[in-house]
């Protein structure tokens, strides 16, 4: 099945509260800035609810900031595509906490079909579409701060947060480079529970 376009007018989003002491998990590639970087490059063509305007450029007021609930569900994210956890990557994995409530669109079971989608659009590859969807959201929903769907990879629960919700509304708990013993072992384990090879 092939994802529909946005509607012209997007009436009744189902909206999701990230509540306040929420923890997320997210990997970050230190050469591109480090846990608290918003990516204002984009869309890239293989991130799922990048909101840039086309074509691929740095924008000057849009930017992007993903995470996970889980660090099953981060790894599976970040590496998934790859199909493989390399200990030398020089990424790092940050645990952040919500410092005050943010209003998301949710895009979770039965939730999507409000605003006329499917599960689909946490499955797609079509990310075109799915990109065309987060410009919708963004541009008709004027509140929201970003999105909350389930991901494709292992079926975690993700998030992306956008431009309108600043890193005054997260506080770092921990950050570590995924070699350091002291998170190596967990993200070995999430990894193999994805069928990840690890190296």
């Amino acid at each position: 099945m092939t994802l529909i376009s946005p509607p012209v007018s997007i009436s009744k989003p189902a909206i999701w509260t990230l509540e306040q002491g929420s923890k997320l998990i997210r990997f970050c590639d230190q050469t591109r800035g480090g846990w608290d970087a918003h990516r204002f490059y984009g869309p890239l063509p293989s991130q799922r609810f990048d909101h840039h305007a086309p074509p691929l450029c740095v924008s000057l007021d849009r930017s992007v900031w993903y995470a996970a609930t889980s660090l099953v569900g981060a790894v599976a994210e970040a590496f998934g595509n790859l199909g493989v956890v390399d200990r030398a990557c020089g990424r790092h994995v940050a645990l952040v906490q919500i410092v005050r409530p943010l209003i998301l669109m949710n895009l979770v079971g039965v939730s999507a079909r409000r605003v006329g989608l499917t599960q689909e659009v946490g499955s797609s590859t079509d990310y075109a579409k799915t990109q065309e969807w987060a410009r919708a959201f963004y541009d008709q929903c004027g509140t929201l701060m970003g999105i909350r769907w389930r991901g494709r990879q292992a079926g975690s629960i993700c998030f992306v947060l956008h431009d309108r919700a600043t890193m005054s509304d997260l506080a770092l708990v921990s950050d570590h480079n995924i070699s350091d013993p002291r998170v190596w072992p967990r993200i070995v384990k999430a990894a193999r529970a994805c069928s990840l090879s690890v190296i």
